[in-house]
């Protein structure tokens, strides 16, 4: 269905992922945001939030990883964003997201530059 996402959260004593795949829009972006906010209440020190398999991104979505961005600054958390598709990228470039939120092109390079 081309208005669905799925999200799937890995918790690990470090970090927590939350990987998304199928569309983010304005239709799904409010489930993306509960879970960010799920997460931020278990206090990470890290949260990740993966679009690797995304198809579609809009600005309401973008909205929400920047809200969950906030929430984790003012706890003293990261949040940061994988984002391999040159596509997602440019979107996270052309917003000036990229100057605040992290991205990076995978979890494994994501977690050796901010987990230790």
């Amino acid at each position: 269905m081309a208005d669905d996402v799925v999200l799937e959260v890995e918790t690990f004593p470090t970090h927590t992922v939350i990987s998304a795949s199928g569309y983010l829009d304005v239709s799904t972006s409010p489930r993306l945001r509960e879970k960010i906010i799920e997460v931020a209440a278990s206090e990470p020190r890290l949260l990740i939030v993966d679009l690797g398999p995304i198809e579609f991104i809009d600005s309401s979505a973008l909205g929400v990883i920047l809200h969950g961005w906030k929430i984790l600054q003012a706890e003293g958390s990261t949040l940061a964003v994988v984002s391999p598709q040159p596509r997602i990228t440019k979107i996270f470039e052309i917003t000036a997201l990229n100057l605040s939120i992290k991205l990076y092109a995978s979890v494994e390079d994501a977690l050796a530059d901010l987990a230790g």
